[in-house]
């Protein structure tokens, strides 16, 4: 009688596991094309997005077409500055997107401005068109 009740107390944990890994299988095994066809089912549901189309007025007072606002699109620019690069690699990236014409005119710019030690770090979204000015305060503008 010892030797039973010593074998059920060392394999009954091993036999609940195995009931339950048996029990999860059947229920996978049951649901299996459920289980698969639920991508489907998901994407069916989910409606596609609705796309519109930029407002064009016709009218006397106001004849706006769509070149006139093609014409009012500006560029962005993205320029991603490091913590720690120097001034002379910020001043590169600029000079590589045409929004100064040497480096050195970059550096004067900031130092006129005397903000060499504000330049932050991050991913900047710069307009084509921005002005010296409007390029060192997007720079240093502290936060998001």
């Amino acid at each position: 009688m010892n030797k039973l009740r010593d074998f059920i107390y060392d394999k009954s944990d091993i036999v609940v596991a195995l009931l339950i890994i048996s029990i999860a299988g059947l229920i996978v095994f049951s649901r299996i094309e459920a289980i698969l066809s639920y991508p489907e089912t998901f994407a069916a549901s989910i409606k596609p997005p609705v796309v519109s189309a930029p407002a064009v007025y016709v009218g006397d007072k106001d004849t706006t077409s769509s070149a006139a606002i093609e014409d009012d699109v500006v560029e962005m620019l993205a320029i991603y500055i490091n913590y720690g690069e120097s001034l002379q690699s910020v001043a590169e990236k600029f000079v590589s997107v045409d929004l100064f014409s040497t480096s050195e005119e970059f550096l004067s710019v900031i130092e006129d401005a005397g903000v060499q030690t504000q330049v932050k770090t991050g991913n900047f979204i710069i307009p084509a068109n921005a002005t010296d000015e409007e390029v060192i305060d997007i720079i240093t503008r502290p936060g998001l």
